[in-house]
């Protein structure tokens, strides 16, 4: 039987837990929070933080554009791992060939989508996919698209 229209659905802590951990941003959930206040109530929970900080593990730096890899603030738990990401990880894209300027056009999940300017105005160039932790690259050729 279907519910009246002006009656309101309530829903359990656990099961607003596993709708709101789904969301695709962490903005996402700053918004839900100022939104509700059982949105916030649950948002800001000990459990729900702890499974969310295990989804979403702490930052170990970033590079910037210039290839330069610069470790997060020594004072946070991560510092130690990203003073050695720094040290053992190319991040000026070395093991690439040499025959142009590469470009990092994305980062996701430390590896980069970086292609290759040669200055010749050609339409298609070459893509690469590089983790600079393990100095390795895919490539891809000239006319591919993805």
């Amino acid at each position: 039987m279907a519910q009246p229209a002006g009656e309101v659905l309530l829903l359990t802590d656990d099961l607003l837990a596993a709708f709101l951990i789904l969301l695709p941003a962490l903005a996402d959930l700053g918004r839900a929070c100022a939104s509700c206040a059982a949105f916030r109530r649950v948002i800001t929970s000990s459990l729900f933080l702890r499974r969310l900080h295990a989804l979403h593990q702490p930052s170990l730096g970033f590079r910037d554009i210039f290839g330069g890899f610069h470790p997060v603030d020594p004072r946070l738990p991560s510092a130690p791992a990203g003073r050695v990401l720094a040290r053992a990880a190319d991040f000026r894209f070395s093991f690439l060939p040499g025959q142009g300027f590469w470009v990092v056009r994305d980062a996701r999940g430390g590896r980069f989508l970086v292609d290759c300017d040669k200055g010749t105005g050609e339409g298609f160039k070459p893509l690469a996919v590089c983790d600079p932790s393990r100095w390795r690259s895919r490539a891809k050729s000239s006319n591919v698209l993805f």
